[in-house]
């Protein structure tokens, strides 16, 4: 089979990696097209040559005609609408891989999903209550695989990925995920919480790893656009420097401590199996888009950064300081991993590291 892995963003590797490799495994002849220009996440072309030129051939421009693949694959459903409009034209058919579940919320919110021949999601539980919310008009033609980006954990060990970012034998880490400030807030109330809150969050997460003897590092993006007194207060900034093997994943297995203002992190952190705080620098309901609210509520603030293991803590109003000290407290008492499993897996389907088989199985049987 030949299958073209469409990759505009540099982000959307963490996902095509395991689906390429996979693909190069079962001998199918698979292209890499990362397109020049769009840096929102890094440079997609330099990172695909970078982390996939070993299991695929790479380029940044597609002549149909001297490519002409069974499938080509890309990452959301609102990716490349007139390419796959164009290419499907020529006999090109397309399937949309789910980030994060970015699939369903996407139709949730108005989106179409015209112009794709297989759509994919996470899970089958995020599925049917979505289906449930527009009484079976949505979603009922998604097909769950699961989280291909997580199927990168069966190849990371804790030992390894403490021993590649050197982290010192016996030493905790605490990993903070930076906060990215969202336009929904207004520029008022970002000024606002990067000028107080945050740098007190800071301040509480240093002088608690001080006292334990812990590494504080931030697990940063360029979108977030950090103040520059962050660097000044921990041990570390660690960007997005690899998505094949992906940073974010080999740092959570290096650490002892996850803590990040509550985002879809929270995938990643409980299928590595680590104890949680999740910050609310914000009332969550002001954040999301109104169509999306019940997904995240469900599966997210009644979820991952509510189950075993993880905590919430509202870092607005008074005493939020000592919420915050109370949950550092409480992330070391055991807790059960399996429950945490399982609030993961309703979202981002199975845990076994299968989901490239899964989709690679759906794509050899249509083709």
């Amino acid at each position: 089979m030949r299958l073209v892995l469409y990759c505009p963003r540099a982000n959307h590797l963490k996902l095509l990696g395991p689906v390429a490799s996979e693909a190069t495994r079962r001998g199918h002849d698979v292209l890499v097209v990362a397109p020049e220009g769009n840096v929102k996440s890094g440079d997609a072309l330099a990172h695909a040559r970078a982390e996939l030129s070993a299991v695929a051939r790479v380029t940044d421009r597609w002549r149909v005609a001297d490519f002409r693949p069974q499938w080509a694959l890309a990452v959301g459903l609102r990716t490349a609408p007139t390419l796959r409009r164009l290419t499907r034209r020529l006999g090109v058919r397309w399937a949309a891989l789910d980030h994060a579940g970015d699939n369903l919320t996407f139709l949730l919110e108005g989106g179409g999903c015209n112009g794709w021949d297989l759509r994919t999601t996470l899970s089958e539980d995020a599925r049917q209550f979505a289906e449930g919310l527009t009484h079976g008009v949505l979603g009922h033609d998604l097909i769950p695989i699961g989280y291909p980006e997580l199927d990168q954990l069966a190849g990371m060990t804790r030992d390894g990925c403490r021993a590649k970012w050197s982290v010192p034998p016996g030493k905790a880490v605490i990993l903070f995920g930076s906060a990215a400030r969202p336009i929904r807030l207004g520029r008022v109330r970002r000024w606002w919480f990067d000028l107080l809150r945050h740098r007190r969050i800071v301040g509480r997460l240093r002088a608690w790893a001080d006292r334990h003897g812990a590494l504080l590092v931030v697990k940063t993006r360029a979108k977030h656009r950090d103040p520059a007194w962050l660097a000044d207060r921990c041990d570390r900034v660690v960007g997005d420097e690899c998505f094949y093997p992906f940073t974010t994943l080999e740092l959570l297995r290096a650490a002892d401590l996850y803590v990040g203002f509550a985002s879809a992190m929270a995938i990643e952190a409980c299928a590595v199996g680590l104890p949680q705080i999740h910050l609310h620098g914000w009332s969550p309901w002001r954040v999301e888009w109104p169509a999306a609210w019940p997904l995240k509520r469900r599966f997210f603030l009644e979820g991952m950064w509510d189950c075993e293991g993880s905590r919430q803590v509202a870092c607005y109003g008074g005493l939020w300081g000592d919420r915050l000290s109370a949950a550092l407290e409480a992330s070391e008492r055991p807790f059960d991993r399996d429950g945490q499993r399982v609030a993961c897996a309703r979202w981002a389907g199975p845990l076994d590291g299968q989901a490239s088989h899964r989709l690679l199985d759906l794509l050899e049987a249509r083709c």
